[in-house]
């Protein structure tokens, strides 16, 4: 298995790096540590749109799609999370919704001209969909939608939710559908949660009460290839991507703390030397970068997996590994700045806030733990 990058994974790599550092790193200087607006969402997604993260022209290569995410990664983490949550909802209301709601919404979604989010997780319901409590009671021909959304990605700046909701509780998993939720026609309330790092990168709680949905809204059943609604196609989120995501970004931050403390230990004199000379400092940096290569393989192996018999295995090693790995480097390179990597002025302590944001979402590491236990041994430990 071969990822030395082709030619033009070398060149859209050197490109995208060369613009990131020039537009977008004063960006996330002086934007990343504050609360997303919605005005400057759109600025900064329009800004990265031409090099392959959003539209018609988005990237496909696996390969690709993982440079573009780990140089973003690199440079604005939190912007590498918006994007690709605005990048995803649109192919998801082009797939499944009705041709009218998708003939209206998709291509807006998919352009980022709108900002949509997925409403999944709930206070009490985070890895365990079954339990999933938001009501969408069918009156007529609208959904009246009543409850609350957790941890929502994007959630506070999103124009259009796609929401999973139950519709008949006495169905358990079952009755769960998807409705795609135009906030513009449905009101709906939310808020930003402050969190420890990623604080550009919008996480959410949304507040339905009594909102009116179009029925038409649903997601599936409207072609023959759908047939009926399903519960289990509303009910199961492709997490997948998502947790490649998680460990593209990772692998980006990481890479960027190795950067700064091998610039630091060169530069840093005491004892008559540069302390890039001593010898626990180079066990140090060994380490780090030991972690990141390791990281990074499993990430393209995961990503190049994505939809194939071993997919949700290689994803979830990827994104335990590499979620992880990101705490770890960028702690390790804290440690090679010594006083001056606890200041804010060098910025690691920021990249350590926000290597460990990526450790939660889209499953725990322990959850991606009990995915790869139940692949060596076929037993489920949450099921019986």
């Amino acid at each position: 298995m071969n990822f030395e990058f082709n030619e033009d994974q070398r060149m859209v790599k050197d490109a995208t790096r060369r613009f990131l550092e020039a537009e977008l790193a004063s960006k996330d200087r002086e934007f990343g540590d504050r609360e997303m607006t919605r005005e400057l969402a759109f600025e900064l997604l329009a800004a990265i749109k031409p090099f392959g993260y959003l539209g018609a022209d988005r990237a496909t290569d696996p390969i690709m799609v993982s440079i573009l995410n780990q140089e973003l990664g690199r440079v604005f983490p939190s912007l590498a999370g918006v994007a690709f949550i605005a990048g995803q909802v649109g192919p998801v209301v082009a797939a499944g919704a009705n041709p009218d709601v998708a003939a209206r919404l998709a291509g807006p979604l998919t352009e980022a001209e709108l900002i949509g989010c997925f409403g999944f997780s709930e206070p009490e319901v985070g890895s365990d969909p079954s339990s999933i409590a938001c009501r969408a009671e069918l009156r007529g021909d609208h959904y009246v939608v009543n409850g609350s959304k957790c941890w929502i990605s994007n959630g506070h700046i999103a124009d259009v939710a796609v929401v999973t909701v139950q519709t008949d509780p006495a169905q358990g998993p079952r009755g769960l559908r998807q409705l795609v939720i135009d906030r513009r026609e449905s009101p709906y309330e939310s808020r930003d949660i402050p969190t420890i790092g990623l604080r550009a990168f919008p996480c959410s709680e949304l507040s339905f009460s009594d909102v009116k949905v179009p029925a038409i809204n649903r997601i599936g059943g409207w072609s023959k290839a759908d047939g009926a609604p399903r519960a289990e196609q509303a009910s199961q989120f492709h997490f997948q991507l998502p947790r490649v995501m998680c460990a593209d970004v990772a692998c980006g931050i990481a890479e960027q703390a190795i950067e700064v403390a091998t610039a630091y230990v060169k530069q840093r004199r005491q004892f008559g030397r540069e302390i890039g000379r001593f010898q626990l400092v180079q066990g140090l940096l060994a380490e780090m970068v030991m972690d990141y290569e390791a990281a990074r393989l499993l990430t393209f192996r995961a990503r190049t997996s994505l939809g194939g018999p071993q997919g949700d295995l290689h994803v979830s090693i990827a994104k335990a590994y590499a979620t992880e790995m990101g705490v770890r480097v960028t702690s390790k390179a804290m440690e090679c700045l010594g006083a001056m990597g606890l200041t804010q002025e060098m910025g690691l302590e920021r990249r350590l806030r926000d290597a460990r944001m990526w450790i939660v979402p889209d499953g725990t590491a322990q959850i991606q733990r009990l995915i790869i236990g139940r692949d060596i041994t076929g037993f489920s430990a949450t099921r019986s």
